[in-house]
């Protein structure tokens, strides 16, 4: 004699409004970061907010059930504390980054197997490799005793533009990495190169490194999360 399932009426251990409630709280986080950088670049409590928008974004991803992008947000989040210390760690925010760009060269390794690759995605390649050598050329006289970490930074973070430029998938994640690229671009032009740009009080460098990058880790998260949903259709 069959028993009745106790459990089939029962809500799922994730509730599917859990992860858009989180991408949401991520996002205002973020924002409420940036006006505060904007104005109080070294207030205290700074790398503890500044880390909130993407460990609220790694959030999402877990309650999406995407544990790899999970992991290289959560990494990324600990990159973020590094280098909003004071004085920053650069070689650790540089190392949490690096993971973080390896796990997501695994993911988006994973999702061509199993997608497919975009052909039109060359193009980009191309021209993400031309940009990286003409980055670190111009980059190169001010590296100093970094040049072997942001040497191999830079190819990891390429390999990872090169292969979101073919996943078979949301337009989104290209756009992500090439946002990602741009902000570690602005990142290395003010550590190597001095570049600042100052409107009075405000911090224009900065914004421009923030707004960029957190587009870039909300588009790469949203979009994978798009995939994923897609192909479970």
């Amino acid at each position: 004699m069959n028993q009745p399932d106790r459990y089939a009426d029962a809500e799922p251990l994730i509730p599917d409004w859990a992860a858009p409630v989180y991408l949401a709280m991520s996002a205002i986080a973020a924002t409420v970061y940036f006006g505060l950088d904007l104005v109080f670049a070294a207030a205290p409590g700074m790398a503890i907010s500044k880390t909130l928008g993407i460990a609220l974004l790694a959030a999402y991803a877990a309650f999406s059930r995407a544990p790899l992008l999970c992991l290289a947000l959560v990494l990324s989040a600990c990159g973020d504390y590094a280098l909003a210390m004071t004085p920053p760690a650069r070689e650790a925010g540089m190392a949490f980054f690096g993971s973080a760009h390896i796990a997501y060269i695994v993911m988006f390794a994973l999702a061509i197997v199993r997608f497919g690759w975009r052909k039109d995605g060359l193009i980009l390649l191309i021209a993400l490799a031309a940009f990286s050598g003409a980055l670190y050329t111009w980059l190169q006289p001010g590296l100093g005793a970094m040049a072997v970490p942001v040497t191999a930074y830079l190819g990891v973070i390429l390999v990872m533009a090169a292969l979101a430029a073919l996943v078979n998938g949301p337009r989104l994640i290209t756009l992500g990495a090439i946002l990602f690229v741009l902000s570690d671009s602005l990142i290395a032009a003010g550590w190597f190169r001095g570049l600042e740009v100052q409107w009075g009080r405000f911090d224009l460098h900065g914004a421009s490194i923030w707004i960029t990058y957190y587009l870039a880790q909300i588009a790469i998260a949203v979009g994978v999360v798009r995939m994923k949903r897609a192909a479970a259709v």
